[in-house]
C-alpha cells in the first residue's frame, strides 16, 4: 500500500461527507491529514482544507485545498461546491504542452487524463488511480470534478519541463538518475507494463473480498495519516525516489506560488484563490505561503475523504490495532533507511 499512499499524496459517515470543525487556526501547522475515530467501528481519513490571509492590510485570501486522488463521491461534491465558491482555482494537471505564467483557462487540455502524480495515461485503459478507486469502492478525482469551470486556471508544469529540470539534475553517486526513475512512473500510469498488469489484476482481486476491501482501506488511511499525506517525510527512500519526489513536489510547488503571486496582483481585496493540489504539496506550499508572501492561517475545514467501517468489513478493533502499529514500524524503519 506504499505505492498507493504515494500515489494519493498527492485526503463521513458512509454516503454522507461533511466540513468538521478542525483544532483552532494555527494549533496544528501544517497538518493537513488526519485519522478520525467516529464511535468504536468507523475510521476516516480527514484533510484539511485551510484559509490564509495576509499578514498585515487587505488582500485576497488563500485556501490551500488538499485533496485525495480517490474517495467518496460525496466528499468531491463537497469539494466542487468549495471551489465554485472561489474566484480563481489554481489547479494541479501535469499535462504533455507547457502553460504560460497565467495557465490555461477552463477544462483541462485533452491530452490529460490523470492529476499530478499520476500524468497521462492512455485513455483506452483504465489509469491506475481510477482501478485503485474502483478496487476499494471509491472514485476518481477526474471522473467526480468538473474542471470546466470558468474559474479553474491549469497551474502546473509539463511532462517536458519536468524531463528538462531532472536532465538538469545530477543523478545520485551510484543511482538511477531521477529522470529514470521518472519514465519509470510514466509508464507505469501510462498502462501496459508487466507491473501494471500484475497490479490491476490484484486490485481485481481485493474488490471481489468485503474483507481485503476493507483492510486496504484501513491501510491507506493509516499509512497517509501517519505521513501527514506528506511522502517526503518517508526519508530513508532510494536517493533516485527522493530527488524525483522533490521535483515533484518542490519544483512544482515553486511554479504554482510564481502563479499565485501574479494572480494577487490582478485580485480584488475581497477575491479568494484556491489552490487545489495533493495532500503531499500541501505542507511545503503553507511554508512558502507564511514566508514569501506573508500569509497566516486564519480558517480550516476537515473533509473526510473515505472512511472504513470495521463491523461491516469483518475487522475485530485488535486487527485494527496491530495494522496501526504495523504500519507505523514499518514507515519508521524506511525513515531510518532500513
Amino acid at each position: 500500500m506504499l505505492l498507493g499512499a504515494l500515489l494519493l499524496a498527492g485526503c463521513s459517515t458512509p454516503g454522507r461527507s461533511k466540513a468538521v470543525a478542525g483544532p483552532a487556526p494555527g494549533t496544528s501547522p501544517g497538518l493537513c491529514t488526519r485519522v478520525v475515530n467516529v464511535g468504536s467501528n468507523l475510521v476516516q481519513l480527514q484533510i484539511a482544507v485551510r484559509k490564509f490571509v495576509p499578514d498585515r492590510g487587505k488582500g485576497a485570501a488563500v485556501w490551500l485545498t488538499g485533496v485525495s486522488h480517490i474517495g467518496d463521491s460525496n466528499y468531491y461534491a463537497t469539494l466542487q461546491k468549495h471551489l465554485d465558491a472561489q474566484t480563481l482555482v489554481l489547479y494541479e494537471g501535469v499535462s504533455a504542452t507547457a502553460h504560460g505564467s497565467g495557465g490555461a483557462t477552463g477544462a483541462p487540455p485533452p491530452d490529460w487524463k490523470e492529476p499530478a502524480e499520476a500524468l497521462p495515461s492512455d485513455s483506452r485503459r483504465p489509469g491506475l488511480q481510477a482501478s485503485m478507486a474502483s478496487s476499494l469502492g471509491l472514485v476518481f478525482q477526474l471522473d467526480a470534478i468538473d474542471y470546466n469551470r470558468p474559474n479553474f486556471r491549469n497551474s502546473d508544469l509539463s511532462i517536458e519541463q519536468l524531463r528538462q529540470i531532472l536532465e538538469e539534475t545530477p543523478a545520485p553517486p551510484d543511482s538511477a538518475s531521477a529522470g529514470q526513475s521518472f519514465d519509470s512512473l510514466l509508464e507505469l500510469m501510462q498502462g501496459g507494463s508487466l507491473l501494471d498488469g500484475v497490479l490491476q489484476l490484484f486490485m481485481r482481486f481485493l474488490g471481489a473480498s468485503p474483507r481485503l476491501q476493507g483492510m486496504s482501506k484501513l491501510t491507506l488511511i493509516e499509512t497517509l495519516g501517519q505521513i501527514n499525506g506528506d511522502p517526503a517525510r518517508l526519508r530513508g527512500l532510494p536517493p533516485a525516489m527522493k530527488q524525483l519526489l522533490d521535483v515533484l513536489v518542490a519544483r512544482r510547488n515553486e511554479n504554482v506560488i510564481a502563479n499565485l503571486k501574479g494572480e494577487l496582483q490582478k485580485m480584488p481585496p475581497r477575491g479568494t484563490i484556491a489552490i487545489f493540489y495533493g495532500t503531499g504539496h500541501m505542507p511545503d506550499l503553507e511554508m512558502r505561503l507564511r514566508r514569501e508572501l506573508h500569509y497566516r492561517a486564519a480558517d480550516e475545514l476537515w473533509l473526510t475523504a473515505f472512511s472504513v467501517d470495521l463491523a461491516q468489513a469483518g475487522i475485530p478493533a485488535g486487527e485494527r490495532e496491530f495494522l496501526h502499529s504495523f504500519v507505523k514500524r514499518e514507515l519508521e524503519q524506511i525513515a531510518a533507511g532500513r
